[in-house]
């Protein structure tokens, strides 16, 4: 890794803050509403930063700019008659550019795999084709579907409760693997939670269900290889419960703050910004770079780009 370009610390209290509330927002999601689906909190995510698409200054002199965009999903299903079918590597390419006085000094990337923590009483439900076929008529539900829909249920997370969409030996955890073996660029899985553990949502909601106190768990930050290490002896289509993957972590996992996983804004400002995770491009023309970002069937749905400029 290069040496960390030091930034100020009203510059380092702004993303701190900015990513703070992106995590206790994705998170509170997750906690009013259990049967949220990752695409949904995807876009929760992106949502986030694209209200703050102004360039800020800071009394040090120093200019951060925050922008987004969402590319759409649907490619990871599709298999056309002249391609193999494609597998998204990430959710979400994170793209940090360091400028001095205007000119383009550093550029890093981190791509992070999204997955969703489930209530126990949920099996796997996310998109499918069918989803994106149907369109707007899934807004529509039949009387039958609607009775079920409005039954009295609870819904609870737990120790025990399990990533149901991420699944050992699968054709996207392969892919994730032979993508960084390939190219040499790390691959981050984004853990989404609710902001504790353990937590109940029973349906249909009375009142408005609200949050309070710290965000004690959240969205979480795990490298994919270490997440591949701690799953090693597992049988293929193994998904993992919470406790099970934080207790199987090794190093720097095994501190209290960063069971299942650094916490987002951790890992944005103390790792990512400091030089100590992601990838390094070359060059604006780097390969890696490119090869993510500038291609519109990119392994990625959504992209995050954090421009900070010194004087």
């Amino acid at each position: 890794m290069a040496p960390p370009i030091p930034f100020p610390a009203d510059v380092q209290a702004w993303l701190r803050g900015t990513f703070l509330s992106c995590n206790e927002r994705v998170a509170s999601v997750l906690t009013r509403v259990p049967t949220t689906h990752e695409t949904s909190l995807d876009m929760a995510f992106i949502e986030h930063f694209a209200t703050m698409a102004a360039p800020v200054r800071f009394p040090s002199g120093w200019t951060v700019e925050v922008s987004t965009h969402f590319l759409g999903g649907g490619r990871h299903f599709a298999e056309w008659p002249d391609m193999p079918r494609r597998w998204e590597i990430a959710d979400i390419g994170f793209l940090v550019l360091f400028r001095q006085g205007g000119k383009l000094i550093r550029s890093k990337v981190a791509l992070l795999q999204s997955k969703r923590l489930y209530p126990d009483e949920l099996e796997w439900d996310e998109d499918n084709p069918v989803d994106y076929v149907i369109g707007f008529g899934r807004l529509l539900r039949p009387d039958a579907e609607w009775a079920a829909v409005t039954a009295p249920r609870t819904f609870s997370f737990t120790p025990q409760s399990r990533y149901k969409a991420l699944m050992t030996g699968v054709p996207q955890y392969q892919a994730i693997a032979q993508y960084e073996r390939r190219n040499g660029i790390p691959v981050y899985y984004l853990l989404y939670h609710p902001w504790k553990i353990p937590h109940n949502v029973t349906y249909p909601v009375t009142g408005v269900a609200g949050v309070g106190g710290n965000c004690e768990v959240g969205c979480r930050v795990v490298p994919a290889r270490a997440l591949r290490t701690a799953l090693n002896s597992e049988s293929e289509g193994h998904s993992p419960a919470y406790d099970e993957l934080a207790y199987s972590l090794a190093e720097p996992f095994t501190e209290v703050q960063h069971r299942a996983g650094w916490r987002l804004e951790h890992f944005v400002v103390d790792l990512l910004l400091e030089c100590e995770a992601g990838y390094i491009a070359d060059s604006p023309t780097d390969g890696g770079l490119n090869y993510i970002f500038s291609r519109r069937g990119a392994p990625i749905s959504a992209a995050l780009a954090v421009t900070i400029d010194a004087p």
